[in-house]
């Protein structure tokens, strides 16, 4: 249903682990009376159910649909979860507390996350610039200077790699990005949204923009639709 790991590594990806945060996600999630899909491992049947209860340390979920995934529940190892809520979708783990049996009907107690995992909804296409023409990124972090290329592109974000982590919403002011061929450089300020560590050791930071000017954001789709126009004439085989 989803890769824990691989949905860490989006620039988009909100990682909340705060109880506070945790509980007013789940809570205001209950209150909307929606379905939730559960995915209990190693089985890998996507089942639905709802949540009846928000408790100090867990939730009460019903049976699930269809109660054959009751079993597998009481079976799994750890459990998937996923949800939709503020338009945007939210995923963790957690695993079974406790069960009983009412009639014919089971009630499920899970374990509540230590972390909840919330993707936004996407505004912008997200592109890959070209490794022979990169976009090349600079800026002053902790009195060192740093100049990399980036990773991927939006029109309200990007993402970059470096060797070590970097807080999130730690800001980088007077960040310059140069683009190839014609087009002008420009200065942004920039909020650190995530920074996951890849396989390689390396650590790819996401950031997003603060109050981008017109003409920068101007600047920024040209780039980005030229980049894809040349995306699409590549996959077309005719360069």
């Amino acid at each position: 249903m989803f890769d824990i790991k691989k949905l860490k590594e989006n620039p988009d990806i909100n990682i909340y682990s705060r109880k506070q945060e945790i509980n007013a996600i789940l809570r205001g999630f209950a209150n909307q009376k929606k379905p939730i899909i559960l995915c209990p491992v190693p089985f890998n049947d996507e089942y639905t159910t709802n949540i009846l209860k928000i408790k100090d340390e867990s939730i009460a979920i019903d049976s699930l649909v269809p109660k054959s995934g009751n079993l597998k529940l009481i079976e799994s190892s750890y459990i998937k979860v996923a949800f939709k809520f503020s338009n945007n979708e939210h995923f963790f783990l957690s695993k079974l507390y406790n069960y009983e049996k009412d009639k014919e009907y089971f009630v499920f107690d899970i374990y509540k996350p230590i972390e909840i995992l919330s993707l936004e909804k996407r505004k912008f296409f997200r592109i890959e610039p070209s490794l022979s023409e990169p976009v090349k990124l600079s800026f002053f972090l902790n009195n060192k200077y740093f100049d990399t290329r980036l990773f991927d592109i939006s029109g309200e974000g990007f993402s970059f790699l470096l060797d070590f982590p970097v807080e999130k919403h730690t800001v980088l002011d007077s960040v310059k990005i140069q683009f190839p061929g014609e087009l002008p450089e420009i200065t942004v300020r920039l909020e650190i949204r995530l920074a996951v560590r890849l396989d390689n050791l390396k650590y790819k930071v996401g950031v997003q923009a603060i109050n981008l000017k017109p003409a920068e954001q101007d600047i920024l789709f040209k780039y980005i639709f030229r980049r894809q126009r040349e995306i699409v004439a590549a996959m077309k085989g005719t360069i």
